[in-house]
């Protein structure tokens, strides 16, 4: 077994020495009077919590109310470029500073009588079996639709897609999240107006 070489002998004695100074000799007084002291400290520590607390909720609300008052600009400065493309009659202008498109949503399908469709879309191949059930296939609806003229089939009704706006900024030559009516949504998302 290796011995410990005497630098490093020392520079424990040394520790041991520091650890003893700093010890305090406990009786049940002394171990009252700490309690006291961790409960001082505690309040304290409480006191620190609440303060910044007090501070999180004013920042918090302060803001809000900014992000607010930017949100309010850009949902009416959105319905003014919106108001302007619809002029235009273009679907997708390309400037400098981002990109502005009006695009016709899908048509909405909805099966509003499943007795009455049933018979006659699983006839047509427009439903599908999930689950041991059967129920109606929306897209197969829509593909059926657009190939007879728009006649739907009975128990259906389709409500006309509208024409959506939405832009998206450019920022630093970055293009920036997809917004649409002055709202960050995701990419490829659109948003309802009326035309």
């Amino acid at each position: 077994m290796s011995k410990e070489p005497e630098w490093l002998t020392e520079l424990l004695e040394q520790a041991d020495q520091r650890e003893e100074k700093h010890r305090i000799e406990m009786s049940k007084i002394r171990a009252d009077q700490a309690l006291a002291v961790i409960a001082s400290f505690e309040e304290k520590a409480s006191e620190i919590e609440q303060i910044a607390q007090q501070e999180i909720d004013l920042i918090t609300s302060w803001k809000e109310f900014e992000l607010s008052k930017l949100q309010r600009k850009i949902s009416w400065l959105s319905f003014q470029i919106e108001q302007y493309m619809r002029t235009t009659g273009e679907s997708t202008l390309n400037l400098a500073h981002g990109t502005i498109k009006i695009r016709k949503s899908r048509d909405k399908v909805d099966v509003i009588d499943p007795q009455k469709f049933l018979p006659i879309g699983k006839k047509l191949g427009l439903v599908r079996h999930i689950d041991a059930q059967d129920e109606p296939d929306l897209n197969a609806i829509r593909a059926y639709l657009k190939t007879h003229g728009n006649r739907p089939p009975i128990g259906v009704t389709v409500t006309p897609g509208q024409p959506t706006f939405s832009y998206k900024t450019i920022k630093k030559g970055i293009p920036d999240e997809q917004i649409e009516d002055g709202r960050i949504v995701e990419p490829e998302q659109t948003s309802q107006a009326a035309a």
